[in-house]
Formats: structure tokens, sequence, C-alpha cells
């Protein structure tokens, strides 16, 4: 079995493992996405000759049938550029770091501090694809890198991971409160590697010293609760220089990272 060999150290003081994705998965996933271009492609050619077809039977003179000819033409390879390359922009811009090809290989592309990609980095590493697909360029990198990128990657800061399966059962994880899943929590806005890290905090706090344990549930508790923008039982507490800070009292903290584990569950089952 691959062994995760890529780390981010988080602010939170966890080290958050990812699986590089490997060149077997990225294959098949170019090789998926190549398939479904194909057929748009065809699609857009099928649709250029049966309009080519429609202004042949039509009564124009032919000085108008020519001019019709090129615009169908311009129109034909202009489509066809936008689909070749703004395919994966698309895609990845709006599935966070996927294409169809990338979800059914089980792979993504994130950014390397851990976040999803950005619109910028998405735009960067797939106009790069075009030095990439020069002399094989883009898998001879793949090979020598140790992160296994292609130039694509290496200009715009990104990797390529293989997505993990989101664990449905909670029997690895004890349930210290009485939380429960709450619907209400929009959980999808909680990206893998942030959710990874929630894991591994509730599989090893047992373990964590009694001094470290409320602190790092209270950075934990408040950084979602703020990028979920659920505010409620925050408090108004205040560091060391003065500064205020949001906090959550020390029996919410743990609970509240309970629900939203929960809610992520449940919506996986749904």
């Amino acid at each position: 079995m691959h062994q995760p060999d890529y780390s981010i150290s988080t602010p939170e003081n966890v080290d958050l493992h990812l699986e590089i994705a490997g060149l077997g998965n990225r294959l098949l996933a170019q090789l998926i996405d190549g398939a479904i271009m194909l057929g748009v492609f065809l699609f857009i050619l099928l649709v250029g000759v049966l309009c080519a077809f429609v202004v042949t039977a039509g009564s124009f003179d032919s000085q108008t049938k020519s001019i019709l000819f090129a615009v169908i033409l311009m129109i034909i390879i202009f489509l066809l550029f936008v689909v070749q390359y703004g395919y994966f922009v698309v895609f990845e811009g709006l599935w966070r770091g996927q294409t169809p090809g990338k979800r059914m290989a089980e792979i993504r592309v994130i950014e390397q501090n851990g976040q999803p990609i950005g619109w910028a980095a998405a735009i960067i590493r797939n106009l790069i694809r075009i030095i990439d697909s020069i002399m094989f360029l883009g898998i001879i990198f793949i090979l020598i890198d140790k992160n296994e990128r292609r130039l694509g990657d290496m200009a715009a800061g990104t990797i390529v991971i293989r997505e993990r399966k989101t664990e449905i059962s909670t029997s690895q994880i004890k349930m210290l409160t009485a939380a429960k899943a709450d619907a209400s929590v929009d959980v999808g806005r909680v990206t893998p590697g942030e959710y990874d890290i929630l894991v591994d905090f509730l599989r090893r706090r047992e373990s964590l010293a009694k001094a470290h344990r409320p602190t790092v549930a209270q950075k934990l508790a408040v950084h979602f609760k703020e990028k979920l923008n659920d505010d409620g039982a925050l408090l108004a507490d205040r560091d060391e220089a003065g500064k205020a800070v949001a906090t959550l009292s020390d029996d919410k903290a743990e609970e509240y990272l309970e629900r939203l584990y929960l809610t992520y569950q449940q919506r996986a089952q749904d």
C-alpha cells in the first residue's frame, strides 16, 4: 500500500499527511478527460457539418455561401480551442481541483499549503500544460520530482493528491459528549485537509497533554466557527498584549468539534 508522502504542518501544530496521486492515477484521469473532450470535439464537428450542409442546401449565392462557410469554420476552431484549454481550468476552478477524470480516479489538485486550488493557480498550471505536452516533459518531471509535480504544478505551487474516502463509521473515534449532527451547519465548506485535521485531533485528543488539549480544541473550534460563520457561543477574550480574540468555553469546544464531525459523516451518508 502506498504510504502518505507529503506532509504539511498546520498552525495548530498538527502534521497533515497527504498521499501523492502517482503517475498511474494521473494518466487514468487524463485518459478519461481526454475521452470526454474527444466526445465534445466530435459533437462540435458534427454540428458544424450539419450547419455547412444547411448552407449548401440553401438558396444563397456563391459569395454568401463562402462567407458563411468561413464563419462556421472560425466558430468551430474557436470552440475547439476553448474546450482544449478551458476544460481543465473551468472544472478545476469550479470543482475545487477536480475534473470528471480526476473525480473518477479519486485524485485532486490542491495548493502546496493544503488549501483548495484557486482560480489563479488553476489557470497557471493549465497554461503550462502546453509546455508539459512537448516531448512528454510533464511525465518526465513527474518521474524525477520528489512530489511528482509537472512543470505546471511547479509554476502554480500545486500538488496532485489521492482523495481520501470519507470515513462513514465513527467506531474509531470515541464520542465524549452528547453532540449530535446538525444539518444547519454548512460542512461543505470544510476542505478535505481541514477534515483530516479534525479527525486526527478527535482520535488523538486523549493522548494529548492535559495542558495542551484544551488549547488545540479551542483553536480548532474557533477556526471552524469563523470559517462557517457560526459565531454562536464565541466569547470575547484578550491575549497577553490585550488584543481582543475569539474563544470558546472549554466544555463547548470539543462538543462543537464532535458535532462538526458527526455532521460531516451524516452528509457523506446522504
